[in-house]
């Protein structure tokens, strides 16, 4: 049985929410008693000034010990060998901290379902998700798939040709070719697209838009924000498709599917980079491939995994925590100027 109570990741509703209660969740999340219990074991410990200051502390503690992408992408970092009683605390730890699989929807309608891309087994199983999802019942006016112009590894191709999928030269192909499949899609889509993204993958993006009976389904990707250096990010590529495509406004919800260890960091982005800015709701759902049908699919948790996402986590609970804490000060600064134009 786990040691610890499972601490509830940040919760947002949208339209009327004020940011407080986001502030009081992260909070929550960094004083835990697993978090606490995490950084013992690793020799540290919470300043205890303040959750801003905690969360610098905890950035800086997690680069030191429990960061071994370096610079690498995820599927390309190795596993770290750790004892098997560090193994157990550590995945209590995680799994109570919000890195397992959540499955069922909050809410029984969303304006939107937002598939995050990544390796192409990703797009293939979280489209699949997805479309099982609203099968069991929960139903959405839009469906969006975002990727990036990343250009498809071995990996990805491997995983290509187990399934059996068509999936081009690129991270948007495949989840585009994954959308298709999931819902059982076919005929042309209308494209809006810029950019040579063999040449300038920073500076290209994307549409994809299929008419699906009353729903739309797209795929999406964007051009970096700062293309000199990079291709665009999961981030980059959700503010392009708010900003872009989706034309969000409050009273709007927006169910993000993802995969496990991944919800708690893109559950707390999606809240500091949709939810906040356009007031919409944002719900969280993740599979686990460590229990998917397919052998070729499936991937263990380590917990030299779970300590990078749970690092992942901190940086973006320290995200979020920075947008609400300055929502709350505008609306402050709203609220004395309110008075003193009521003032005789």
């Amino acid at each position: 049985m786990p040691e610890f109570a499972p601490v509830r990741l940040p919760h947002y509703d949208g339209r009327g929410s004020a940011p407080r209660p986001l502030l009081d969740d992260v909070a929550a999340w960094v004083e835990s008693a697993p978090m606490a219990a995490l950084l013992r074991r690793y020799g540290g410990s919470l300043p205890g000034t303040g959750t801003a200051t905690d969360l610098a502390y905890l950035e800086a503690f997690s680069a030191v010990h429990w960061d071994f992408r370096a610079g690498r992408e995820r599927h390309e970092t190795e596993p770290q060998p750790l004892a098997p009683e560090q193994e157990a605390a550590v995945t209590d730890a995680a799994l109570a901290l919000g890195l397992g699989a959540e499955l069922k929807p909050r809410l029984e309608h969303y304006t939107h379902v937002l598939v995050l891309g990544g390796l192409v087994a990703s797009c293939l199983f979280r489209t699949r998700f997805a479309a099982e999802i609203l099968a069991a019942g929960t139903s959405a006016d839009h469906v969006t798939g975002v990727g990036g112009f990343r250009p498809l590894g071995d990996a990805d191709l491997e995983s290509a040709r187990l399934s059996g999928l068509h999936c081009g030269a690129f991270e948007i192909d495949a989840i585009e070719a994954s959308l298709k499949r999931a819902f059982g899609i076919e005929g042309r889509p209308h494209i809006a697209e810029g950019g040579d993204p063999h040449r300038e993958p920073g500076r290209s993006w994307k549409v994809a838009t299929y008419e699906h009976g009353p729903m739309s389904v797209r795929a999406v990707a964007a051009p970096s924000s700062i293309p000199d250096r990079r291709r665009a990010d999961t981030v980059d590529t959700c503010r392009f498709w708010a900003d872009e495509v989706a034309d969000l406004a409050p009273g709007d919800s927006v169910l993000v599917v993802t995969s496990a260890p991944y919800t708690a960091f893109q559950h707390c982005d999606a809240i500091a980079h949709m939810g906040l800015p356009y007031g919409v709701a944002i719900d969280t759902v993740g599979i686990d491939p460590a229990v998917l049908p397919e052998p070729h699919f499936r991937k263990a948790h380590t917990a030299s995994g779970y300590l990078q996402e749970i690092r992942s986590a901190i940086r973006s609970m320290r995200r979020l925590h920075y947008a609400a804490a300055t929502a709350e000060a505008e609306l402050a600064v709203e609220a004395a100027h309110a008075l003193l134009r009521d003032e005789p």
